[in-house]
């Protein structure tokens, strides 16, 4: 018997959730700056509309990011900016002025949504997940723990590729 593919799933609190490229992406995108970012899900257990309630808490956070977002993460991505600017030497890549800056070097990809069951989470967690002007070949990817940004690290680092 041929397993059935699924194009969309309807969720009662988050609408539409469609597979796009094998990535489940809600109809809502999240707002960063003047921005917006798709989320992307992958259901706990690999099961179709299984959602856990953490997984549900982290796209409310996602969808309700504060407009200042990008000011108040931009330390956090400087900081990363900073570390790959030492790593190559100061004549490849400028010193930004701004933290604020860093973002004109980022092209917002998805925001990732892990399932948590599967990778024992235990609080809200999402991940930003971007291209940047510094690390062409990996990415940056900021993970956002109860809504707040605490890390940012190359992709494939420390999640999915």
């Amino acid at each position: 018997m041929m397993k059935k593919l699924w194009a969309s799933y309807y969720d009662a609190e988050f609408g539409q959730i469609r597979n796009e490229s094998n990535h489940w992406t809600l109809g809502q995108c999240a707002v960063l700056g003047d921005r917006c970012v798709p989320i992307c899900v992958d259901f706990e257990q690999g099961q179709i509309g299984e959602l856990s309630s953490l997984q549900r808490e982290a796209i409310r956070q996602a969808l309700a990011l504060p407009s200042d977002v990008l000011s108040i993460t931009a330390p956090l991505v400087l900081q990363n900016y900073d570390v790959y600017r030492e790593m190559i030497g100061d004549e490849e890549m400028p010193q930004l002025a701004n933290p604020i800056q860093v973002w004109d070097e980022v092209t917002f990809s998805y925001i990732y949504v892990p399932p948590h069951v599967e990778y024992e989470l235990d609080i809200p967690t999402f991940k930003l997940i971007a291209e940047c002007d510094w690390e062409p070949e990996h990415g940056l990817e900021v993970s956002f723990r109860n809504g707040v940004a605490d890390d940012a690290d190359q992709i494939g680092e420390t999640g999915r590729v």
